[in-house]
C-alpha cells in the first residue's frame, strides 16, 4: 500500500508548480491583462496595470491568437480594446503596445468608433502581423515569444490619443 501512494507522490513533486503553466497564451492570461487609467480634461494622466479605483477608462488586449494563412504562413491577429467608464462618448483612440524589450513601439490600434459609457470598443478591425513580412518580423518575433510562452509580463499599453464628442 506504501508504494502505491508513494509513487504517485513521487511523481506529482517531481513534476514541480511550472508543469501547470501553459505552453501558450489562452483566454485566461489575456482577461487578467487590463490597464486602468484616470484622465483630466480628457488627457491621460496616469494609467497603471494595477486595479486602480473607479478608472475613467480599461485598456485590454482581448485578441492576440495564432492563425495560418493558406496552411503555409503563420500569422498573430491581434487588437486592443478601450473600455469608456468617462460618462463622455468616446469617439477615436490611439493606444500603443509596448515590450520591455524593445525600444521601439511594437504595435499603434487605432479605435475608429464611437464607445458611449460603459461601453467596449469592438475587435472587428485587428492587425495581422504575418511571419513572412521581413518589414514587421522583430514585432512577429516578439509575438510569438511571448504567445508560445504564455507571457505578456513584458506588454506596457499607453494611450497616445483621445477623442471625444
Amino acid at each position: 500500500m506504501i508504494r502505491f501512494i508513494y509513487i504517485p507522490l513521487l511523481f506529482i513533486l517531481s513534476v514541480g508548480p511550472d508543469s501547470t503553466k501553459a505552453e501558450y497564451l489562452r483566454d485566461d492570461d489575456l482577461k487578467s491583462f487590463v490597464v486602468s487609467c484616470y484622465l483630466e480634461q480628457e488627457i491621460p494622466v496616469f494609467c497603471s496595470k494595477q486595479q486602480i479605483d473607479d478608472p475613467h477608462l480599461k485598456i485590454h488586449l482581448p485578441l492576440f491568437k495564432s492563425v495560418m494563412i493558406d496552411e503555409k504562413i503563420h500569422a498573430f491577429r491581434i487588437m486592443a480594446t478601450v473600455e469608456n467608464l468617462s460618462k463622455k462618448n468616446l469617439v477615436g483612440a490611439k493606444i500603443k503596445l509596448n515590450s520591455k524589450g524593445m525600444n521601439s513601439n511594437i504595435i499603434e490600434f487605432i479605435i475608429n468608433e464611437k464607445v458611449r459609457y460603459k461601453m467596449e470598443s469592438s475587435i472587428n478591425y485587428s492587425h495581422l502581423i504575418r511571419s513572412d513580412v521581413p518589414k514587421v518580423r522583430q514585432t512577429y518575433n516578439m509575438l510569438h515569444s511571448a504567445y508560445y510562452s504564455a507571457d505578456i509580463s513584458d506588454f506596457e499599453m499607453a494611450v497616445t490619443e483621445l477623442y471625444f464628442d
